[in-house]
């Protein structure tokens, strides 16, 4: 049994239009892990909303759609502004993590993050170098100034403000989401979990997404991260990319180059075979696994090799 003076965190972050939920498929199998089993004080686990979604849903303001071209539709909301609230939302998570522990001893922190959850985590380690321990991110979007890129946004935009995003009840909202075609690839008990935080009810029983699909596609119509050399140097911790072997949003030769010039802090894990950007959602057994391995490089797991969960990955 591994022991240290305090409980490693994990802190989980998920992607837009997303909710806490969905990473409770991948927490139960790494709670089931004999690398999560034999630490001790035990590894604590956190999730939590972002704003506009799940249980910080916010319709207090109106999205605007825009045409930037005939075929660039965009929305104008606080949305936009998605990398700085979810940075900010990190660090009080941070800091509530902090209050509530009372620990005098800095306790190791991992950061496991999704989309826009992996760019806040990255990009409070840029702003804030020494935060985590490590950081294990699947597919951070990111500005690689590349023409096709804006077809990517457009494509996201148009689809993303064409859901459906109220039923009658919350089985009838279940019966759409599993008849649905862009939904087919997910793990059942993945769309199960995001279907629990995703959705509100109304007093009538009638149900809608939390997160509002106009409010969704601000956050795809705002500005994408691009880092100067210097702030991808700052990180003091191992952040591995993880990426989808299908993904139309992951640059994974343009990622690999980062990693080449900044080889002691970047590191780049092979595509999730037969899953998109959403493999989080997809695979969770493999999404888990790919999570035990890279957790043997931080503190206080590193060196220790992972052995298989139960059956039920």
């Amino acid at each position: 049994m591994s022991s240290s003076k305090v409980a490693s965190t994990l802190l989980f972050a998920h992607g837009s239009g997303f909710c806490k939920e969905i990473w409770d498929p991948i927490i139960r199998r790494l709670q089931a892990s004999p690398l999560l089993k034999k630490q001790h004080p035990a590894t604590r686990i956190v999730t939590f909303d972002f704003p506009y979604h799940g249980t910080k849903r916010d319709e207090s303001v109106p999205g605007k759609v825009v045409m930037e071209t005939p075929t660039s539709p965009r929305v104008i909301h606080p949305g936009n502004n998605w990398i700085q609230w979810s940075t900010e939302e990190v660090c009080r998570q941070l800091e509530t993590l902090r209050a509530t522990t009372g620990e005098r001893e800095r306790a190791p922190l991992i950061g496991i993050g999704h989309s826009m959850g992996a760019v806040a985590l990255w990009n409070t380690e840029v702003m804030h170098p020494g935060t985590f321990d490590g950081l294990i991110l699947f597919e951070p979007v990111y500005d690689w100034g590349i023409p096709s890129e804006r077809k990517s946004i457009d494509f996201l935009v148009a689809l993303t403000l064409k859901r459906e995003s109220k039923w009658s009840s919350r089985d009838a909202a279940a019966a759409h989401f599993d008849e649905l075609r862009n939904f087919a690839a997910w793990d059942r008990e993945s769309l199960k979990s995001y279907l629990q935080g995703a959705l509100v009810e109304a007093t009538d029983g009638s149900v809608s997404l939390a997160c509002n699909p106009l409010i969704e596609s601000s956050m795809y119509s705002g500005i994408m991260p691009q880092f100067s050399d210097d702030e991808l140097s700052r990180p003091k911790c191992r952040a591995v990319f993880q990426s989808g072997g299908r993904t139309q949003l992951f640059n994974y030769k343009m990622f690999c180059g980062m990693a080449e010039r900044y080889s002691d802090i970047y590191k780049v894990a092979p595509p999730i075979p037969k899953t998109s950007h959403l493999m989080v959602l997809e695979d969770p057994a493999e999404a888990t696994r790919r999570i035990l391995d890279n957790l043997t490089e931080f503190a206080p797991f590193k060196d220790q090799v992972p052995q298989p969960a139960s059956s039920r990955l």
